[in-house]
């Protein structure tokens, strides 16, 4: 699904753990051979993507370890789109962003100055906001 959706998928060895919750962890390969099932766990490692079944949903941190990787193995990613400083201040608002990409819906991974934001969806000339209230408030830029 991220090939299809970036052009890439990660190129380090990860093991991925998914919860009930369709959340998308990775830890360290080694981490994976601890014996599970004595442990109760409900997350573990580094929040990366939400399975969406179709699609995945790249957290901030998870559309950062993409494009990283993807960049020292030369691989091209797609579907990044550059916001400009107001679109930037609006996506920090918490405010889905107005923006003409054509009319296929799909995920996007944000960037500005080449610094990647995040991940959105999409959908009838709109970026979605989907930006955690952590992240939110005003930006200097």
């Amino acid at each position: 699904i991220l090939i299809s959706q970036f052009g890439s998928a990660l190129q380090e060895e990860y093991a991925y753990l998914l919860n009930e919750k369709n959340k998308i962890y990775i830890i360290n390969k080694d981490a994976a051979k601890l014996d599970w099932k004595k442990l109760i766990i409900d997350k573990m490692g580094l929040y990366f993507a939400e399975d969406k079944g179709t699609e995945i949903r790249l957290s901030k941190e998870g559309a950062q370890l993409l494009v990283q990787e993807a960049k020292q193995n030369q691989k091209k990613i797609i579907n990044i789109v550059e916001l400009n400083v107001e679109e930037t201040k609006t996506y920090f608002q918490g405010t889905d962003v107005e923006k003409d990409l054509g009319t296929a819906a799909r995920m996007v991974i944000l960037s500005y100055t080449k610094n990647i934001l995040g991940c959105a969806k999409y959908k009838e000339g709109k970026i979605l906001n989907f930006l955690p209230k952590a992240y939110r408030g005003e930006v200097l830029v």
